[in-house]
């Protein structure tokens, strides 16, 4: 049996060429020292060869290792990574954006959402009188739902409750994810405009968050940290099924994706604002 993944473009069918009802192409960026990959599932019978639902899905990924090095490209990245954002924004924000970070952040692999989290600069708390004078800042909304086991509370009922409140224009959910192929580790980060479920990728799937079961448009963007040990070639042995592997430097790998889209969603939706100047506001 192939390894779980919540990477679109991992998929075989899309990989063999078998490309009926998608649509997909890679770019390579310099500067960027990344490649970005765009999938857009069209059909409903392409959607249930690859297992994720219609939609388009984008991955950005380091081509000299992990998100932890090439410190240089940072900042490209980040501009890159928040162009692709804009493109799933819609046109009207006028009722602002419920950023959500989920995941538990005491475990490692699994706290790229709550660290992203802490740094997406908060707005909604601000007079809009204010916001237009720092630059017509849209109004942003973030929290951290934790995970059921210590909220006894599933992700998706507490952002349905306090988006039902605030009525936001656009969810993005972040979070951690899995892949099947070992390249990916720890060195891509996945962007739809689908939603997520979250733990689908290590068979603890959660209520799912999306325009389905939200009402509003939801984004997804997250970074692979974990891998089934059968993704590693020549172990297939049944004593290991079910096992979860992670790189060793994981901890520096998360703080620097979480970075990444951090920085990356700010852009998008904080158009007038450089990354200095987020930077500066978000610590």
């Amino acid at each position: 049996m192939a390894a779980r993944t919540d990477i679109a473009s991992e998929s075989p069918y899309i990989k063999d060429g078998s490309k009926e009802g998608i649509k997909s192409n890679t770019q390579s960026y310099e500067k960027a020292a990344a490649d970005i990959t765009r999938v857009e599932i069209i059909s409903e019978q392409a959607a249930q060869q690859i297992g994720k639902p219609k939609g388009r899905y984008l991955t950005v990924k380091a081509y000299n290792g992990g998100f932890d090095t090439a410190p240089e490209c940072f900042n490209e990245r980040a501009l890159l990574l928040s162009k692709e954002i804009s493109m799933l924004l819609p046109k009207d924000m006028s009722s602002g954006v419920l950023f959500a970070g989920l995941g538990n952040r005491q475990i490692t692999p699994d706290c790229v959402g709550p660290l992203a989290a802490d740094r997406i600069l908060a707005t909604r708390h601000i007079e809009s009188g204010v916001l237009k004078a720092l630059g017509e800042l849209e109004r942003v909304s973030v929290i951290s739902p934790g995970v059921l086991a210590q909220t006894g509370l599933e992700s998706a009922e507490l952002i349905r409750l306090i988006a039902a409140r605030i009525s936001p224009s656009l969810i993005i959910v972040c979070d951690a994810f899995a892949c099947s192929d070992m390249d990916n580790l720890g060195c891509t980060v996945q962007l739809c405009d689908t939603g997520i479920s979250p733990g689908s990728g290590v068979h603890n799937s959660r209520a799912e968050i999306s325009q389905n079961t939200m009402g509003i448009p939801c984004i997804a963007i997250g970074i692979p940290t974990v891998a089934e040990i059968s993704a590693v070639s020549g172990i297939k042995d049944e004593e290991y099924k079910g096992m979860i592997i992670t790189p060793s430097r994981i901890d520096t790998i998360v703080s620097h994706g979480a970075a990444l889209i951090s920085l990356a969603v700010n852009l998008a939706i904080h158009r007038q604002l450089t990354a200095e100047e987020i930077n500066a506001l978000v610590g």
